[in-house]
């Protein structure tokens, strides 16, 4: 008890939580108030001093009083505690505790997730099924394991041991279990409320990519397959619109998110590859993340591809950060790829024959038609960290992951292509590209620029700021296998997806309020006409801002 309570001891105190304003008054009896009178009475007559002992005695008997006489208390919503539960803590440590309510609600104040409670067909079942992810997603590759550790897949310590920083954090992680990644980290996500009223954004579990294995790598010139992928997706839809109707069509999905774990084609329907996912009802609506997106399509963003590190605490983080500080980079350039003859656009192979002609004190390559890369980091992440350069041209498709193991390992990538990593990752990366990358067109590739020449124009001075600025964005480009605090200002790249996505959609509920404010009365203020009724198969995209809107009838 604090020494400006004494006053309120011989009479009565009255204090009122910041919390919740539940007033609760305390009453010493007469007797123990006599107790304190004769005292200080004591005190003012030169007694000797009072032992320690009947300090804390009185401070024990007190705090016993107020226990057992405070009865003002009501149970209040935080999201997660209970106040009725803490009342005893509350009321021992009432100027510490009652902070920490009060801060643990206004820190999920704007940032409350509500994740769907799905059948386990949509998610889970895919890896608890044995059956199922050993031969029934991809006849002939086993994908369990891949499963593990919450997506993360097996670690390599399991398999082999590697010497040095290559310990029990670095797993063999399958890019496209993105998806498992999101929804084992959404379990422990601090601001997830169990009560979707008090939601600011809705999560959907839905395993997107692991479920589309199943139409995509099948005969595609089946009509019966076209049929599926015509309709892929259309379960959930209706899922959704039975069981959470209330809240996904109160904006019309635009405030509920998914996650893709592939890149955005394979939910577009072409004749030979693809699904027509994204033009389900609302789906064109909610803001979907994979790992490379359409960079037209506003709802679609694109985040980090997972690579095998996933430190399990802060100090493992940084003691691999400080690894990447201290690597001696004897080589110029660094590329880890093999030509893609097959595509007419692909660089590839002039990089291979680059790379070859600078010799192999310039370039250290590490050809993927001798080993697998996308299992093996030992051999990419030696190449990286001894490399200041490393060539990401375009993989099987725009981006690789290639691009997020360079980075981690503190090497500066050579795009040649803006839809690389430009127009894709603006979450996640600096908004000025030069800070951090080299830009060599493919054009002017083709033409007969030597990379090996551009590179060596960029002084020690400039390559140890942009490798500065590439050390300082590697926490954000992984993902953690442990949450930092919510309002801390490091974030890993789950972390920082899910504050943006709740900025997007708080953005997006202000203009919608704007709308009615300034009083219009459409059918639906949400996406510009009136969807009740639309055929789930039917629905195109409409691609409609409400800020547009707002901006008109500012205008008019």
């Amino acid at each position: 008890m604090h020494a400006a309570d004494t006053g309120g001891v011989l009479g009565s105190c009255r204090r009122t939580t910041s919390r919740a304003s539940h007033e609760f008054a305390c009453r010493l009896d007469e007797s123990e108030a006599g107790t304190i009178e004769r005292f200080h009475r004591a005190m003012k007559k030169g007694s000797k001093m009072p032992s320690p002992k009947l300090y804390l005695w009185i401070c024990l008997l007190a705090i016993a009083l107020i226990i057992l006489i405070c009865t003002g208390f009501d149970s209040v919503d935080t999201g997660y505690l209970s106040l009725e539960s803490l009342k005893p803590a509350l009321i021992v440590s009432y100027a510490i505790n009652s902070k920490e309510v009060e801060d643990a609600d206004s820190v999920c104040r704007g940032r409350r997730v509500y994740m769907y409670e799905l059948p386990s067909k949509f998610n889970v079942d895919f890896y608890l099924n044995k059956t199922m992810c050993r031969e029934g997603l991809m006849a002939w590759l086993d994908l369990c394991g891949r499963f593990e550790h919450g997506g993360y897949g097996l670690r390599y310590l399991n398999r082999t041991q590697y010497e040095g920083q290559w310990d029990e954090h670095w797993y063999d992680t399958d890019s496209y279990m993105l998806e498992v990644i999101f929804h084992t980290r959404m379990q422990s996500y601090p601001c997830r409320t169990l009560d979707p009223s008090r939601a600011d954004a809705f999560f959907i579990p839905y395993y997107t990519g692991v479920d589309a294995l199943l139409m995509l790598y099948e005969k595609p010139d089946l009509s019966d397959t076209i049929d599926k992928r015509a309709n892929f997706g259309s379960e959930i839809v209706e899922w959704m619109d039975k069981n959470a109707h209330q809240y996904w069509h109160k904006y019309q999905g635009r405030d509920h998110f998914m996650l893709w774990g592939r890149t955005c084609w394979d939910f577009r329907l072409q004749k030979y590859w693809g699904t027509g996912f994204v033009d389900r009802q609302y789906i064109f609506n909610t803001t979907n993340l994979m790992m490379e997106r359409e960079p037209t399509t506003e709802n679609e963003q694109a985040i980090p591809y997972p690579t095998g590190f996933h430190p399990s605490s802060p100090e493992r983080l940084w003691s691999w950060i400080l690894e990447v500080q201290r690597s001696e980079r004897n080589f110029l350039m660094a590329y880890v790829g093999a030509p893609r003859p097959e595509l007419d656009w692909s660089v590839r192979g002039i990089l291979s024959t680059q790379c070859a002609k600078a010799g192999n004190k310039t370039c250290n390559m590490v050809d993927c038609h001798e080993i697998t890369c996308s299992h093996n980091p030992l051999a990419i992440y030696k190449a990286f960290l001894k490399s200041n350069f490393c060539l990401q041209p375009r993989g099987d498709s725009s981006t690789r992951r290639s691009t997020f193991d360079c980075m981690i390992a503190g090497s500066i990538p050579v795009f040649f292509h803006p839809d690389s990593a430009y127009t894709q990752y603006t979450w996640h990366l600096p908004q000025d590209p030069t800070s951090y990358s080299v830009y060599i067109s493919e054009d002017d590739l083709k033409a007969g620029v030597t990379i090996s020449k551009v590179l060596r124009g960029y002084s020690q001075e400039r390559i140890h700021k942009m490798r500065k600025t590439i050390i300082s964005i590697i926490p954000n480009l992984i993902y953690n296998d442990y949450s930092n605090d919510i309002r801390s200002a490091s974030k890993d790249a789950f972390e920082l997806s899910i504050e943006k996505v709740i900025e997007r959609i708080t953005d997006y509920k202000k203009s919608t309020d704007l709308l009615c404010a300034i009083g219009y009365t459409g059918n639906s203020i949400h996406d510009g006409r009136n969807l009740e009724h639309a055929s789930i198969i039917s629905v195109p995209p409409l691609r409609w801002d409400p800020a547009d809107f707002v901006l008109q009838k500012i205008l008019q």
